[in-house]
């Protein structure tokens, strides 16, 4: 079931007496439960897509329905923003409470959520994450992968059917994004929660279920991450890359090699490599 429909979105402002396009004709749908990556390179429209799934932007044509709502149904712009969460690139622009567990509790506690129905949501966003021991920490004395999650465990205890992530690591060090992608897909795979993952990084959406290249507010590719990884060539012309896996096996077939290009992963790289030399043995 689609719990995402865009059909024939259209986006533009104004910039000095200028029209600019971002977002031309889009036509997309997104599965329940699915984990998508949406790449693309600055000003593709990726990052403008995503405000639109939770009416933050409104289309100048075209629509997109969110749970079967029309996004510019103002009358139900709550129950839209309940269903889908956004997590920003900065958590610090997220985070308002001086605790942990405050700040997750806040968006609860402006809808009104009784305090023990309050209690247990917080309590189980904090476990989901992998941040429940710190529940009494304060949030500036945290990493910045921990922080990621604390921000992720504030919508999710609002209990979104779809959280819609703008490159959520662009800001963190290897460890904290390894941190926020294994909660993110834990999330995916554990309560079926749909995923929109906004990313710079390969390797982040070659995790995904399906990826979705966007160039100049179109979705010029989409696929499973092998289909579009697949596509080297077009993709640097894009301005993008591959995961460094691929790239390694994509330039041993050139090389002549009789190898799989289908790896995403160092660990499926190696096995594709062994077994490519087993074959000249």
């Amino acid at each position: 079931m689609s719990i995402i429909e865009a059909n024939e979105l259209f986006f533009s402002y104004t910039s000095d007496e200028k029209e600019r396009v971002v977002l031309d004709g889009l036509n997309l749908n997104i599965q329940e439960g699915s984990f998508t990556a949406i790449i693309g390179h600055n000003g593709s429209g990726k990052s403008t897509f995503a405000k639109h799934i939770n009416a933050i932007l409104l289309p100048s044509g075209g629509s997109i329905s969110v749970c079967g709502i029309d996004t510019i149904d103002e009358r139900k712009l709550y129950e839209l923003r309940k269903s889908a969460g956004m997590v920003f690139q900065n958590p610090d622009n997220q985070i308002v409470a001086t605790i942990v567990e405050e700040d997750v509790a806040f968006g609860l506690e402006n809808i009104g959520i009784e305090w023990e129905e309050m209690h247990r949501r917080v309590k189980d966003a904090l476990i989901a994450v992998n941040m429940y021991d710190y529940r009494k920490r304060a949030p500036h004395l945290l990493s910045g992968g921990q922080k990621q999650r604390v921000a992720i465990a504030g919508i999710l205890a609002m209990q979104p059917r779809c959280i819609i992530l703008d490159e959520p690591t662009a800001m963190l060090d290897p460890k904290g994004r390894k941190e926020v992608i294994d909660t993110i897909m834990k999330l995916n795979r554990e309560k079926n929660i749909t995923i929109i993952l906004i990313t710079h990084y390969m390797d982040e959406a070659a995790l995904a279920d399906r990826v979705i290249v966007f160039d100049r507010g179109k979705a010029v590719l989409d696929g499973t991450p092998e289909e579009v990884f697949d596509k080297e060539e077009m993709l640097l012309s894009l301005g993008l890359d591959v995961p460094q896996s691929c790239a390694l096996i994509h330039r041993l077939k050139k090389a002549g090699i009789d190898i799989e290009t289908t790896a995403l992963t160092p660990e499926e790289c190696a096995k594709e490599i062994l077994s490519a030399k087993e074959k000249m043995v």
